[in-house]
């Protein structure tokens, strides 16, 4: 089964982001390492995608929705510069799936792969936030996301010509592995349970 790994990372020059949310996102220089945290060193760890991770940029959060920093990894393409991964939009008050990414994935699966990735993404934001809050506790509403998960379509031409990030323009806060964000679930859901 699929495991997405969650990547936190930040823009090294301010943040460009908000006048290109409407074009396509393209992660390329993927043959290069982000610089870390502290702006200045460049990780020696290898930082990896996959098709069907997470990418999150918390400064692009402008309190439009919870999920409007967060792009989905697509899958990899070539383009004359090399290769690159385009970052599927991902919602902005809910969680969309893009055609692209869940057009050969089994529907009634996406639930195992991808609710306690959106719960650490929710949690970075609050602790014993997860993503029944945005449904405001409704089982009934939550079970029906994940049985008719909504996909994210195009809506029009896009606004430009893609924005290629490259990676070794981005600073990597951090990165939880597919397992880890279980774990981190499993956590929070416990810690609620205390409350």
């Amino acid at each position: 089964m699929l495991e997405p790994s969650v990547h936190f990372l930040g823009f090294r020059n301010g943040n460009p982001g908000y006048d290109r949310f409407n074009v396509l996102w393209q992660l390329v220089d993927l043959d290069k390492q982000p610089t870390t945290v502290d702006r200045e060193t460049v990780t020696t760890s290898d930082f990896r995608l996959a098709e069907g991770d997470l990418v999150v940029f918390p400064s692009l959060l402008s309190g439009a929705g919870e999920f409007e920093a967060m792009r989905f990894v697509g899958p990899k393409m070539t383009l004359s510069t090399g290769d690159a991964f385009p970052l599927l939009t991902a919602g902005i008050e809910f969680p969309e799936f893009p055609s692209l990414l869940i057009q050969h994935m089994d529907i009634s699966s996406l639930k195992d792969i991808y609710e306690a990735p959106f719960n650490a993404v929710l949690q970075e934001q609050s602790p014993k936030y997860n993503l029944k809050d945005i449904f405001s506790s409704d089982e009934e509403a939550y079970n029906e996301f994940w049985n008719d998960p909504p996909v994210a379509r195009r809506r029009g031409p896009s606004g430009g010509d893609p924005w290629q990030i490259s990676l070794s323009e981005c600073i990597w806060i951090k990165t939880l592995e597919g397992k880890s964000s279980r774990d981190k679930m499993k956590n929070a859901e416990a810690d609620k349970a205390e409350l």
